[in-house]
């Protein structure tokens, strides 16, 4: 499931420019990081959804998800679609 497509890519604030995750690995990868740092309680549940995904459903959730909480922490930036 690591090459599944997030569509429309997610776009994160981020320096020195945003940066784009189009795919559910690089979703990983970037919470990941951002655990790192030391994050709560809902980055940690997404940690874990985004580790425990088997389904394209699965997926699609947890990326939805994801993009919840980017926005709620005011992180996200439109997509330009592709």
């Amino acid at each position: 499931m690591d090459d599944f497509p997030i569509v429309p890519p997610i776009i994160v604030k981020d320096t020195p420019k945003p940066r784009r995750i189009g795919t559910l690995k690089e979703a990983r990868d970037y919470v990941g990081e951002a655990m790192q740092l030391g994050r709560p309680a809902p980055w940690r549940e997404l940690w874990q959804r985004l580790k425990a995904v088997t389904s394209e459903d699965e997926a699609i959730e947890a990326t939805g998800d994801m993009r919840e909480l980017l926005a709620e922490e005011d992180l996200l930036l439109p997509s330009s679609g592709h």
